[in-house]
């Protein structure tokens, strides 16, 4: 007797996958293949039947199929996810379509398919060291070294990347700047920056907070993490030791002023006054030329506005003074 409940009974339907094929011979093409899925299929597991069954020649990375390899990184229905991770039922459920797309990952070179080359990433991830650097008596076997709680709570979150590529293929930074590191690599620095363990931090500082100050906070890494780790949580919490960098960079001392500027006109004012703080953080000479700019575009008129401070200027620094001291 088949089972009445929806969440029991096995719902099958038939979907069309449309994939944009890739080789270096042929260049790009998009090939649509149709196969019946039900809810517990994955796309790896879709992947899989069409490779075996209609057509030996796709390539696609998959492995643990467990969400904690990485390998299966693509643009689903045009966004990065983890085909091992989704479901096709509930694309088609999301979507509101049986129709569903398939793309490699972005900013990544194609080899073939839904195949990207990696080499780059594993550069990034590699330059900020991701492994702990302990003491000389730790090595000799002549002390321990021990980690308070608070400290594993502060780090684990941060130590659960899987190294998939999926928040430095939604990133416009890393396409935009080669200097910046990318949120992966930042993710992974940060975790050894703040772990009281290691010995190299001034090494650490050096090679992260520059990159840190690259970061456009668009939050896409954010969105499209498949393990929750908040890339962009770390590049906030390394840009906070700039303070204790000797030699800052450019473009460190300016995302300081930046900061600076916007905490201390809405300190004042309880907005964010964009004309002063842009003057503060690039100075008189780029503020005129890029005025010139804004009177060609029409924008001068926004940068005259006269703000009027805001009621309750009380309040407002009460909540600045609590997150600093936090």
């Amino acid at each position: 007797m088949e089972p009445k409940s929806s969440a029991i009974r096995n719902e099958e339907k038939e979907i069309i996958v449309k994939v944009k094929r890739f080789s270096p011979d042929k260049g790009e093409w998009w090939q649509e293949y149709k196969l019946t899925v039900d809810r517990f299929t994955q796309m790896t597991e879709v992947l899989r039947r069409i490779k075996t069954e209609q057509d030996p020649s796709l390539s696609y990375r998959a492995a643990c199929h467990m969400a904690v390899c990485g390998s299966c990184g693509m643009k689903i229905n045009g966004a990065p996810m983890l085909a091992c991770k989704t479901l096709a039922l509930q694309l088609i459920n999301e979507y509101g379509s049986n129709v569903i797309t398939l793309e490699p990952m972005e900013w990544f070179p194609r080899v073939k398919d839904l195949v990207v080359d990696l080499d780059d990433f594993y550069q990034r991830m590699y330059k900020v060291k991701p492994r702990l650097y302990p003491s000389k008596e730790v090595l000799d076997g002549k002390a321990e070294h021990r980690l308070v709680p608070e400290d594993q709570r502060e780090l684990w979150k941060f130590a659960q990347c899987i190294w998939c590529g999926l928040c430095v293929s939604s990133c416009p930074s890393v396409r935009n700047d080669p200097e910046f590191l990318g949120p992966a690599a930042h993710a992974k620095g940060y975790r050894f920056l703040a772990d009281p363990r290691d010995t190299i931090t001034e090494e650490r500082m050096k090679i992260l907070i520059d990159s840190s100050w690259r970061c456009t906070y668009c939050y896409q890494c954010f969105n499209v993490c498949p393990r929750d780790i908040e890339p962009v949580t770390t590049i906030k919490k390394t840009r906070a030791w700039s303070s204790k960098m000797k030699d800052k960079t450019k473009v460190v001392e300016t995302g300081e002023k930046h900061v600076n500027a916007i905490a201390d006109t809405i300190r004042r004012s309880g907005k964010l006054l964009e004309a002063e703080v842009y003057l503060r953080t690039y100075g008189l000479v780029q503020a005129m030329t890029d005025m010139l700019f804004m009177i060609k575009s029409g924008r001068m008129k926004y940068a005259l506005i006269k703000e009027v401070p805001i009621k309750g200027l009380n309040d407002i620094e009460k909540i600045m003074t609590l997150g600093e001291n936090e």
